[in-house]
């Protein structure tokens, strides 16, 4: 959440961008880059700095691609920017509580008892001013809170207190837009808030429909984001494929992301959900139908990575040409249709930042791929990198392929099947 404010002359806020901006730009020498952010940082943090310049340093800081390598992030200097916040940080207005939740969101350093402390004097402090608080405002706070839950901080009586504010207010005091229901859906998922005060959600999606208030591409995404979260009335799902189907298919390009949001919705209603796909109404099944049988190809066919490139010359050593082919809306770069095996190379942009848990998408994906008869083999891409020479690289990709009783043994270089 950014901090619209004029910035003393002296505070050299514009070459720490800079420097952010260079960290950014690629992956090589990102600690060198790196250092150079927090040299900026040091010579900033040694002049009179107030509130809003606090805020807006850990805003700036926000940025740093963590993904790419998180020694990036200086714990000492994220240590020393949260202790001077927390002094004033119950006295804060609710913009800027919101902005400091932004901050321990995006400053994924370790975890430690000052960082603890400030996120529990803000979401207290947040939640006594919840009916004071606009929606788009608790929209932001529950997405922020969301992601934190991910890394382990909690709070999710804030949650469930929305709910009995929403339950007072949708009606005469928020203004609300589908896209930010469609959020809040996303925040109860990621958060692991489950109550049965979500059907209030749920209904407000069906009065929205009735309004008219949905576009059909609206009407894709909540459906899209009900079914993929598990948090969905039978009735909104209908309501949502009936506006969703009032736009012919022929509308949506070969690789739109709408088109791969209906592949998505038709997959995991007929594999997950039957009961609810069978209680379709008629024209609502006819359009799922027509959806499995449109042609879908993703934009990730069209090119490889470094890694899955290198992948597929180790597997041909070992006579297996690896192929590309789409399963659903599901891209799969180096796989054998024949035997059904999917390679899957995963890079750090698959997991939840500084976790080891698989995000949504490709978690959705080997589910399906298993579900469907395919075995599916991860390969860390970062563990790749590290092996460095096209021997190590070779052996990794051996072993793999005999613990998967796929070459007969070590010599062996045809497939067993």
């Amino acid at each position: 959440l950014a901090i619209v404010r004029q910035f003393s002359a002296q505070i050299d806020f514009a070459g720490l961008n800079s420097a952010i901006a260079d960290v950014k730009a690629g992956e090589l020498l990102v600690m060198q880059k790196g250092a150079a952010v927090w040299k900026k940082v040091d010579t900033i943090l040694q002049q009179e700095l107030d509130l809003e310049d606090l805020l807006a340093l850990s805003t700036a800081l926000g940025r740093l691609p963590v993904d790419a390598d998180v020694r990036v992030i200086d714990t000492l200097h994220v240590r020393e920017i949260f202790g001077r916040v927390l002094p004033v940080v119950g006295s804060m207005s609710s913009e800027q509580q919101i902005a400091v939740l932004a901050a321990l969101r995006y400053l994924p350093a370790k975890d430690f008892s000052l960082r603890q402390e400030i996120f529990d004097i803000v979401t207290v402090q947040l939640q006594k001013k919840g009916v004071e608080l606009t929606f788009a405002q608790y929209v932001t706070v529950l997405d922020h809170l969301a992601s934190l839950a991910v890394r382990g901080p909690r709070y999710p009586s804030l949650f469930v207190n929305f709910l009995a504010i929403f339950a007072e207010k949708a009606d005469s005091g928020w203004d609300i837009q589908p896209f930010q229901v469609l959020t809040v859906l996303k925040a109860f998922s990621k958060a692991e808030v489950v109550t049965e005060k979500l059907r209030l959600l749920h209904a407000y999606v069906e009065d929205m429909v009735e309004s008219g208030a949905v576009s059909p591409s609206m009407a894709i995404h909540l459906c899209h984001t009900m079914v993929c979260t598990r948090q969905f009335s039978a009735e909104a799902i209908n309501a949502l494929l009936s506006v969703a189907c009032k736009t012919p298919l022929s509308t949506y390009g070969d690789d739109s992301h709408l088109m791969r949001a209906l592949k998505t919705i038709e997959c995991i209603l007929r594999v997950d959900l039957p009961q609810t796909y069978s209680n379709l109404a008629a024209r609502q099944m006819q359009f799922l139908n027509s959806v499995r049988d449109a042609h879908y190809a993703d934009s990730e066919m069209s090119w490889n990575t470094a890694t899955t490139y290198q992948v597929k010359h180790f597997l041909a050593n070992h006579g297996f040409e690896a192929q590309s082919k789409m399963v659903g809306p599901f891209a799969l770069r180096v796989c054998d249709p024949e035997q059904r095996i999917a390679f899957e190379c995963l890079e750090r942009v698959h997991f939840y930042p500084s976790t080891n848990t698989l995000r949504f998408w490709p978690s959705l994906k080997f589910r399906h791929l298993e579900a469907s008869g395919w075995r599916v083999l991860p390969i860390m891409a970062g563990e790749w990198r590290e092996l460095g020479t096209a021997a190590r690289r070779e052996k990794y990709i051996r072993d793999l392929l005999i613990s998967e009783s796929l070459i007969a043994d070590v010599g062996a270089t045809i497939p067993s099947l």
